[in-house]
């Protein structure tokens, strides 16, 4: 499903980023989530709060955590 339809990125994009250490809006903006419009920020607030509901733990990155740039290029 397409999440930010400015930039085309869809719901894996997003879920790699997060996954990828993002834990707000202007950190998915910072991968290039969400930067135009505004209209997808509702359903990027959702899925980061869903994430962290879903987390019992703080995110830790694993050492092979590829960086947002790489996640949604």
């Amino acid at each position: 499903m397409i999440v930010c339809l400015c930039r085309a990125k869809n719901e894996r994009d997003v879920l790699r980023a997060i996954e990828a250490g993002a834990e707000t809006v202007s950190d998915l903006q910072e991968c290039g989530i969400g930067t135009d419009c505004g209209g997808c920020h509702g359903m990027l607030r959702s899925m980061l709060a869903a994430n962290r509901s879903a987390s019992a733990a703080p995110f830790v990155p694993m050492p092979s955590a590829v960086s947002c740039a790489e996640t949604v290029a």
